[in-house]
């Protein structure tokens, strides 16, 4: 008993040191998109795609990700994806626009490789304490979202935009050596058990009930990339806060994703339904958003709000994914398709809002897709919350 509880609390903290880096890399650029856009001449809508390019590759990738882990096995997956995050972090801000890109188009490529594996190697490996394992995972990217977002600010104040983003490499880099030295190379064994089975998307793509889950990802995902690419922005030109200000509201926001994070868990051991914790988020981000267009003032509320309310909607979005499938290639494989789909929609929210914002010079009306957003959710909500899983759904 002692070893298996050893083991798994070495598997937990190395779940929340990866996950710190699967967001870091991703909310590090918000802070800085109005130096970004006076250094590189690009227009709204232009930054907030670039913001999005990450989440697209969420979604494009990971198929890719599924196959990755057939060929290759969890563990050597997830260590790959860490050295393209590595990489392509450090490479990406050095150069001309066209670097920018194609190292964000990496790094999104790197991070979903973490997030199809990390929830198939919680079932796994913490069959037991998988709402546990989720919550760590979730938090320790609201941990890496808040970190970049507050520290990225006061780095670019001394070293400038560029190597303020570059730094976020060396934690990945810590988190890959971390991988290595305390799990090892994988055995042979490790790398079959991993195999999932083929064609995953195509019995899954007709059940209703993958469907609700990836559409309340997809909901989810978009109300969070498009408040963490636009607070800063909206905070500065609606409630009139300075840049340092508006900055670390949004680090605020992220670091009170831990508390919504953390608090999941229990709620879940608690309940055998997860509906009341998808209607509870459904309409959290509804009023998070309707506060900011009509009452800006109060955006200390709304922050906090939506903050506890981010943390919430990520790790029940992951639990469904771990719950609604009974084994860990069933996990893997709803984790692929529900990342396909929800991601995909996800990608769409920044560069929507700043495209409706470029077009009317409202910010009642970009914000209004996120309210939008949380509609669909709380429809989604009320079919993938249920004590069900795709198995026995078919039966």
């Amino acid at each position: 008993m002692g070893s298996t509880r050893k083991r798994e609390l070495r598997m937990l903290l190395l779940v929340g040191l990866v996950a710190i880096n699967l967001r870091s890399v991703i909310a590090a650029p918000a802070p800085l998109l109005t130096q970004m856009r006076g250094d590189l001449g690009l227009s709204e809508a232009s930054m907030g795609a670039l913001v999005s390019l990450p989440v697209l590759c969420f979604a494009l990738a990971a198929p890719l990700a599924g196959v990755l882990v057939r060929y290759v096995g969890a563990q050597r997956a997830l260590l790959a994806g860490l050295v393209v995050v590595v990489v392509a972090t450090a490479a990406r801000p050095m150069g001309s626009v066209a670097l920018l890109i194609a190292g964000t188009l990496l790094v999104g490529v790197g991070v979903t490789v973490g997030n199809v594996v990390m929830p198939a190697l919680v079932k796994r490996d913490l069959p037991h304490r998988a709402p546990a394992g989720t919550s760590i995972f979730t938090a320790g990217m609201c941990i890496g979202a808040a970190a970049a977002a507050g520290l990225t600010p006061l780095l670019a104040q001394t070293t400038g935009w560029r190597l303020a983003l570059a730094s976020w490499a060396l934690p990945a880099a810590v988190a890959a050596a971390a991988w290595v030295l305390v799990l090892g190379a994988p055995s042979d064994t490790e790398l079959r058990a991993s195999l999932p089975p083929p064609g995953p998307h195509r019995r899954l793509a007709a059940h209703p009930l993958a469907w609700a889950v990836a559409i309340f990802l997809g909901a989810q995902s978009w109300s969070y990339f498009s408040l963490t690419t636009w607070l800063p922005t909206y905070l500065t030109q609606e409630a009139a806060t300075s840049v340092t200000t508006s900055g670390l509201a949004l680090s605020l926001y992220q670091v009170l994703g831990i508390a919504g994070s953390i608090a999941v868990a229990p709620l879940v051991r608690r309940w055998g339904s997860q509906v009341p914790l998808t209607v509870g988020v459904s309409l959290c981000w509804g009023a998070t958003t309707l506060g900011l267009v009509a009452v800006p003032a109060m955006w200390p509320l709304w922050t906090v709000l939506g903050g506890v309310t981010h943390g919430a909607g990520i790790t029940v979005a992951m639990i469904l994914v771990v719950l609604r499938a009974e084994s860990a290639r069933s996990v893997e494989s709803l984790s692929s398709m529900a990342q396909l789909i929800g991601y995909g929609v996800g990608a769409i929210g920044p560069f929507a809002v700043g495209a409706v914002l470029g077009l009317t010079g409202s910010w009642t009306w970009s914000l209004s897709l996120v309210i939008a957003a949380s509609v669909v959710m709380l429809l989604a909500g009320f079919v993938a919350g249920r004590s069900v899983t795709v198995e026995s759904a078919r039966r």
